[in-house]
């Protein structure tokens, strides 16, 4: 992206038309090219450039001019605050001669370590060197000129609605990475995005995090891209269609690739992860079909044959989140909320949901799980085949892939075994345990001996443990 006095479009009646690069100005995109040399300031080349545009379009030299150099490494920047240096230079007064002048920049050099000089202005960019110039043909630099052309128009709109083939699904996830207000539409697949105009009060985050996803758009193997662009001191409304050409290039940075936007999200993904141990937690369930629209949840937690779709519901408008809440009514799917406690004037009514201030309560959540895993887990007949003197539950679980409450209600009839504690003891063999003198062992030999069970074996035999140290006890009865 660059300044909006940088955008280049022209307006016909109700539409905004894009002025974007053509083949025509790859001449002047060699032009900018060639001014750019490893070695020279920042501040002359962009001098330079000025003669340029008196030649060739203003606007266009200035963004080309604009792209090439987010691209070229610039010198390191000052270790300490320029300003610093300058204050230690110039607190002494005017140094009348070289050799006031030399004697001060040396005082300046061993009390900060550094060239004062060369680190005076550079917290300046026209003041950096560039060092090393990127690879980049004259098409290249149109096509990344042209894409932050669209990104600039992209940050005066009202909405954004999007047509794409191939990675739709990609895209919507990473508008909820990126908390943004979207609708989703089928038959065909359509993406309403709400752009930074419609909000009250713009913000540099949103409409930057809107020209990020226009990265993805444009990464699509085809696409449409209808904007409402506000213009113009009196905010006029015009329409702008941009439909997939040649010359226009995305680049998708690493942090563009972000997970959450919301700390919200990630610290509820993070809590459930570290804490409910039986419910399997993911980020990117399949979309739902509500109505004409589709809907991905922010998350789905699984157990056997449960599913519970989780969406956190945070602060957006008014219109956003009743219409938001209107297609959660909707979805025919196990659905619980997690809703900012300052919307609970909002109908929630038909909804489970559970509020939250700053933070989600994962205990609050863990418990609605187990009420509903209570209610509707169907218990499945286990097969249960063992011949170990000793086994936990915690092992048989892992072995027979099974869910606790099967397996626990499948014990029930199983016959030779006893269950004392986490584990399974065979009946004849605690018979023959029984008539063994455990008194004056340790506990780390018997565990060494017996597996982790004798723990509940010894309690059962009526045996105490007198602990040693912090992991060694001796059996006592």
């Amino acid at each position: 992206m660059f300044p909006f006095e940088l955008a280049r479009y022209k307006i016909i009646n109700d539409e905004v038309k894009p002025l974007f690069a053509t083949e025509e100005d790859y001449e002047a995109a060699e032009w900018v090219i060639s001014f750019f040399k490893e070695g020279r300031k920042v501040g002359d080349i962009l001098e330079d450039i000025k003669y340029l545009a008196k030649v060739y379009d203003e606007k266009l030299v200035k963004g080309l001019a604009r792209e090439y150099l987010k691209r070229c490494k610039l010198d390191k920047e000052s270790p300490i605050e320029p300003i610093i240096i300058r204050r230690e230079l110039f607190t002494g007064g005017p140094a009348l001669t070289e050799e006031e002048r030399e004697k001060r920049v040396n005082e300046v050099k061993t009390k900060l370590g550094l060239d004062p000089l060369r680190f005076l202005y550079s917290d300046l960019d026209e003041e950096r060197v560039i060092v090393q110039l990127p690879f980049m043909t004259p098409e290249e630099l149109i096509k990344l000129y042209n894409m932050s052309l669209l990104q600039t128009l992209l940050l005066k709109s009202y909405r954004m609605l999007v047509y794409v083939k191939g990675n739709w699904k990609e895209i919507i996830r990473n508008s909820k990475y990126l908390g943004l207000m979207y609708f989703a539409y089928d038959n065909p697949i359509r993406l309403e995005f709400v752009g930074p105009g419609a909000l009250l009060k713009m913000t540099e985050k949103y409409g930057r995090n809107l020209a990020i996803l226009s990265k993805f758009v444009v990464n699509s193997p085809e696409w449409v891209i209808e904007a409402d662009v506000i213009l113009g001191k009196k905010k006029n409304t015009y329409r702008m269609k941009v439909r997939k050409f040649p010359l226009i290039k995305a680049e998708i940075e690493e942090e563009d690739k972000k997970r959450f936007d919301s700390s919200v999200e990630e610290n509820f993904y993070k809590d459930f992860r570290r804490i409910v141990k039986d419910w399997d937690l993911q980020r990117e369930p399949e979309p739902l079909v509500v109505g004409d629209r589709l809907f991905i949840p922010d998350f789905v937690a699984a157990k056997r044959n449960l599913k519970i779709y989780i969406e956190i519901v945070g602060f957006w408008t008014k219109e956003y989140l009743e219409n938001k809440l209107e297609k959660l009514k909707m979805v025919n799917k196990p659905m619980l909320v997690l809703a900012n406690e300052e919307l609970s004037y909002q109908d929630f009514s038909d909804l489970n949901v559970i509020l939250y201030e700053k933070k989600v309560d994962i205990t609050k959540v863990y418990n609605w799980l187990k009420e509903y895993e209570a209610k509707h887990l169907t218990i499945e007949k286990v097969e249960i085949n063992i011949s170990d003197n000793m086994v936990s539950i915690d092992e048989l679980l892992r072995r027979l892939n099974v869910d606790r409450t099967s397996l626990l209600k499948s014990l029930e009839n199983l016959q030779n075994y006893i269950k004392i504690g986490n584990c399974l003891i065979r009946i004849d063999y605690l018979e023959e345990l029984k008539k063994k003198q455990f008194k004056g062992q340790k506990l780390s030999q018997l565990t060494k001996e017996y597996g982790e069970c004798i723990h509940y074996v010894l309690e059962h035999l009526g045996y105490k443990l007198k602990w040693i140290n912090i992991s060694d006890a001796v059996v006592e009865k």
